[in-house]
């Protein structure tokens, strides 16, 4: 009769705790596939194998629980998002192509959580991006077609406004997604259109530099003009008054000559004192024998008395 070996206590013992191992293993990882936490930024849900929604409104900031293995969580950031399109081709109304850069903030409400995770797109938030960017694409061209290029630069907040509205109207329409703002963050016009600009404003200066030119000429025209015209008054001035002051002493003669002539009339005597007073003290000279002074200054002296 065949006789088994004893078994060994250890050996026994190592197997049970490999298996206790496996086993507290098995239980972590059902743990932790049967538990999720959603934070404060997101709302989620759940799908079964993949497939089904398991939850018929979002799931909030907490400690959940799911079937493990079974069911998989899908995530969706409710805080404000930002959203950047770059190099995005638009066209104005002259058919001249522009590449913008656009910013776009958005936030997605609790509404709208459910539809976008499982009714637009693929299950789960992979096409949000996707979603959206063909929405905002058409509304930025739509904005440009209005406008033309060489106006853009001067009227580009009245753009971003438009872009902003059409945004935000489609988005909310469509999806019930809140636009918080949307930016024109960059204008990149293409190089031939950068170099028929650069040729205008060249252009535009050697007008302006022409017009200084003949501005500057016609100015220093009217100054002659004027300084003419001022010596020409002056001079005109000039000889009126030297005009006036030979009539005023022309005229100032005349009166006196006038009140002589009637004092001599009037006044015999007078003639004798007009002479005296005209006279340079030297007696007349008279040329041949016998000759004497015509003035008899004993009268005068009597007179003087």
């Amino acid at each position: 009769m065949l006789s088994l070996p004893p078994r060994d206590p250890r050996a026994f013992l190592g197997r049970f705790r490999v298996g206790g191992l496996l086993v507290a293993l098995f239980v972590i990882v059902l743990l932790f596939n049967s538990v999720f936490v959603v934070s404060p930024s997101e709302e989620a849900g759940t799908r079964w194998l993949g497939g089904t929604p398991m939850t018929s409104a979002p799931l909030t900031t907490g400690v959940h629980f799911k079937v493990p293995f079974f069911e998989t969580v899908d995530r969706l950031q409710t805080s404000r998002s930002v959203y950047t399109l770059n190099n995005l081709d638009v066209y104005t109304n002259d058919n001249q192509k522009v590449t913008i850069d656009i910013s776009l903030i958005y936030q997605i409400p609790t509404s709208a959580v459910m539809n976008l995770l499982y009714h637009i797109g693929r299950a789960g938030s992979l096409d949000i991006e996707a979603t959206i960017l063909p929405v905002v694409r058409d509304r930025a061209l739509a904005a440009f077609a209005r406008y033309n290029t060489l106006t853009i630069s001067d009227q580009r907040a009245q753009i971003t406004a438009q872009m902003r509205k059409d945004i935000s109207d489609a988005l909310l329409r469509l999806f019930n997604v809140d636009v918080i703002d949307v930016q024109l963050v960059g204008i990149h016009y293409s190089p031939v259109f950068d170099q028929s600009i650069e040729e205008a404003v060249r252009a535009k200066n050697l007008a302006v530099q022409a017009e200084n030119t003949v501005a500057q000429k016609r100015f220093e025209g009217e100054q002659k003009t004027v300084t003419a015209n001022a010596e020409a008054t002056a001079a005109v001035e000039r000889a009126n008054g030297e005009a006036q002051a030979v009539v005023l002493q022309a005229t100032a003669q005349a009166k006196a000559i006038e009140a002589v002539g009637q004092a001599l009339k009037s006044n015999p005597e007078y003639t004798r004192f007009y002479g005296l007073q005209h006279w340079n003290g030297i007696l007349p000279q008279v040329v041949g024998s016998g000759s004497i002074p015509m003035i008899d200054l004993s009268k005068g002296q009597d007179a003087g008395k």
